[in-house]
């Protein structure tokens, strides 16, 4: 999801200026100095961090409190919401198919779905998983029909992928409207867009002949070892998600309940540190990892390509930092900022998550570049 502010559901107040004390750090002192700074300063409860390099998990970092009224510490097993990063998942399942040779990435979704999918505007123009993909299928987050889903944490929602998805993109459904769709055709514009990975996860579904969830249970979730990882809040037995936060001056931490909408291939996964630090090491490993290849390497060049014109837009081009190109995707909604990030020339990256409205990706650029620094023996 975008930076979605709402109303918050449940509270619970700290004495004001009061921070969450910091966790455990395999051995890095600067970084345990320079989070904890940035947590001060932005107010940030809780935070956990990794540094992946050459296909392992390098350093992880966990501080503050997963939840600040039962002073719950953070831990390497602590499941946070990762918000958009989300979409990675929901791309990388998808494209495991295509390397399986189920699907061309320029065919019309409409003949794998059990409805017809069309912009009234263009009726005749056909939608195909690549403009899906790449943000340019001309469908739309009408703010009408989201915006109090987003804005509301009450906990996961549950209505079945198919049945939302009809309702909003098909003419006959009770939540269709032109503003669904942009006025421009199918692969004219560029429009980030949640429904799109939404109907990205549902096509996986459909393809695969198995429930989304599942799917993703059996592609990365087991094979990865990725022991704290669900989509719904409802699915954690043991270590529940981290609690969403936002501070405010006049009463200190403000608990949200847990995120859900119906988009939530899009956004609502949670995930440790320890957890996504391994799915990361697998995509700066050319989707192996220990000595497993989890998916087809030719997942991770159509993905993340280093040139940002032939690549698919879940991981996008952020810039260059270290001589290396920089691939990486950012989350943010209601008391949730996440940035994951890497490179595959240098084969590496750094993953941040928080459960605050802190934005983090100065953060983690600052972090990645005194970790390459550190491991190659520069002050």
């Amino acid at each position: 999801m975008g930076l979605k502010l709402g109303r918050a559901v449940a509270a619970c107040l700290m004495s004001l200026g009061a921070m969450p004390g910091s966790g455990a750090s395999q051995g890095v002192p600067w970084a345990d100095s320079l989070i904890a700074q940035r947590m001060s300063e932005s107010h940030i409860p809780g935070l956990a961090a990794a540094f992946v390099d050459s296909g392992r998990v390098a350093w992880i970092g966990t501080y503050g409190f997963a939840n600040v009224a039962a002073r719950t510490a953070v831990t390497d097993s602590t499941p946070f919401q990762i918000a958009s990063v989300s979409k990675i998942v929901t791309s990388t399942v998808l494209m495991t198919l295509h390397a399986g040779g189920r699907f061309d990435l320029d065919d019309d979704i409409g003949r794998y779905l059990p409805f017809d999918v069309r912009n009234p505007s263009h009726p005749a123009v056909p939608i195909t998983f690549r403009q899906l993909l790449n943000h340019r299928s001309s469908i739309a987050d009408n703010g009408m029909f989201y915006g109090p889903l987003w804005d509301q944490s009450n906990g996961d929602d549950l209505r079945p992928l198919g049945a939302y998805l009809r309702n909003y993109l098909t003419p006959e459904g009770r939540d269709y409207s032109a503003s669904n769709f942009l006025e421009v055709a199918p692969g004219d514009s560029t429009s980030y867009c949640n429904t799109c990975y939404a109907l990205i996860g549902y096509l996986a579904e459909v393809i695969s002949g198995v429930p989304y969830a599942a799917l993703t249970d059996s592609v990365l979730f087991r094979p990865l070892g990725m022991r704290d990882t669900h989509w719904f809040a409802r699915d954690f037995s043991r270590n529940g998600p981290a609690t969403p936060y936002r501070f405010a001056a006049d009463t200190g931490y403000v608990a949200y309940g847990q995120n859900g909408y119906p988009d939530w291939p899009a956004g609502t996964l949670r995930t440790s540190i320890r957890d996504l630090a391994r799915f990361l090491a697998m995509y700066v490993g050319r989707g192996s990892f220990g000595d497993k290849q989890i998916i087809p390497a030719s997942v991770v060049d159509a993905m993340a390509p280093n040139d940002e014109r032939a690549g698919i837009l879940t991981w996008f081009h952020v810039g260059v930092s270290m001589r290396e190109v920089l691939l990486a995707h950012g989350g943010g909604d209601n008391g949730v900022r996440t940035v994951m990030a890497f490179s595959r020339a240098g084969r590496r990256g750094v993953i941040i998550l928080t459960n605050g409205e802190a934005l983090v990706r100065e953060l983690a650029g600052e972090l990645y570049v005194r970790m390459v620094e550190t491991r190659s023996g520069r002050p």
